[in-house]
């Protein structure tokens, strides 16, 4: 296959969009030009069916071109990958050094603030249901020492 045939798809271009405009403003009957037409369209149809099997060639020849320098390209980086793995892996090993004790100062500098924070409140609520609670104490003796009435006395 020849690497330009751009020459000869534009002047089937130029062949089809001449065609239609002779069939258009030719004075024909509409019979003829419907048949004109479709002959037309027959035509696009062959040249759409051509265009199609060269795209598909031309995506094969350049997938076939294409493998060998992907090939070439990974076998060349294959090494730099492989000398560079052993640095990255003890680069991320040192940040995980430096990082963890910084994590655990600041778990325990967060579990002292969240202790300053709800230490208190756990002591208010603590007060204050000990109030309660003294409160219904209370009030349950205020309620026994009542006087009750008399069909209560004999049991």
């Amino acid at each position: 296959m020849e690497k330009n045939n751009g020459g000869f798809n534009q002047f089937t271009l130029g062949l089809v969009i001449g065609g239609i405009l002779g069939i258009l403003y030719a004075p024909k009957e509409g019979k003829e030009t419907r048949r004109a037409l479709k002959e037309l369209l027959k035509l696009w149809e062959e040249k759409a069916g051509q265009l199609t099997g060269e795209v598909k060639e031309k995506v094969a020849e350049v997938r076939e071109a294409a493998e060998p320098m992907v090939m070439e390209t990974k076998e060349k980086i294959e090494p730099f990958i492989n000398e560079i793995k052993p640095i990255v892996q003890e680069k991320i090993a040192q940040a995980t050094d430096l990082l963890e004790p910084i994590a655990q100062d600041v778990a325990k500098e967060t579990e002292e603030k969240m202790a300053e924070v709800v230490d208190p409140v756990i002591e208010k609520a603590r007060a204050e249901l000990n109030e309660t609670i003294e409160q219904a104490r209370r009030e349950i003796r205020t309620n026994i020492q009542k006087p009750h009435p008399k069909y209560f006395r004999g049991l």
